[in-house]
């Protein structure tokens, strides 16, 4: 019999793919709690049978220690490669020009993105890519990793060790405002390296305080696909 399992992420696509995919391993022993910022958690204080598996897929909530310390595995798939744990993964890669992306599954800990990593997966980056762009191929190969995962769980296999950590501390929402931020002494290679880490549909761009107003960079009209 499998384990009951718990999984807890955002309402897009993405999310429902993830779902569909863990549903076809674990069928009625799946739970799948999705929902946005500003909900509250949807499992309460013991809420967890002793020894559930907890899955968190782009889930908009940070888990307790004290769910995670009821569940027999609790692991996390972060949209990003071990050299970029937290907030803003995709938009400090782009400004970094980071030469590969891709996605990290690691156990949760009582800190953001700072448990142990079980498997990184990698693709190399051509250096002209979107935000947009890179999400769409990092949501593919975070998909497939998913799919690996859930197999091995199913199983009742030991969950595989990286070798490598996170090579840095987690991008806070603060250090993404503040790569937001042009300021008059940057040179244009620099701004433009900003410009183009924040130029995302439906979110603010970069921007400039000059005199007491804040001037915006323009942001792609088009609609995304969460």
């Amino acid at each position: 019999m499998a384990r009951d399992i718990v999984l807890l992420s955002k309402k897009t696509i993405w999310c429902q793919h993830a779902a569909d995919i863990a549903r076809s391993f674990f069928a009625e022993a799946l739970t799948w709690h999705a929902g946005g910022a500003g909900d509250a958690l949807p499992v309460a204080d013991g809420g967890l049978a002793k020894g559930s598996i907890l899955v968190s897929f782009l889930s908009p909530w940070i888990v307790p220690q004290r769910l995670l310390d009821q569940a027999g595995v609790a692991i996390n798939f972060h949209p990003g490669s071990r050299h970029y744990p937290g907030s803003g993964c995709y938009n400090f890669a782009i400004f970094e020009g980071a030469k590969e992306f891709g996605s990290v599954c690691h156990h949760m800990a009582r800190s953001v993105d700072t448990g142990s990593i079980i498997r990184e997966d990698l693709f190399p980056l051509t250096g002209r890519e979107t935000i947009e762009q890179l999400k769409l191929r990092t949501m593919v190969v975070m998909l497939a990793q998913f799919h690996e995962i859930m197999h091995t769980l199913r199983a009742g296999a030991d969950l595989p060790k990286a070798a490598a950590g996170w090579t840095r501390k987690a991008f806070t929402k603060r250090d993404l405002n503040d790569l937001a931020r042009v300021t008059p002494e940057m040179t244009d290679e620099e701004v433009g390296r900003r410009v183009r880490a924040m130029a995302y549909p439906g979110f603010s761009g970069a921007f400039v305080d000059i005199g007491g107003e804040r001037f915006q960079s323009p942001t792609p009209p088009r609609a995304i696909v969460e």
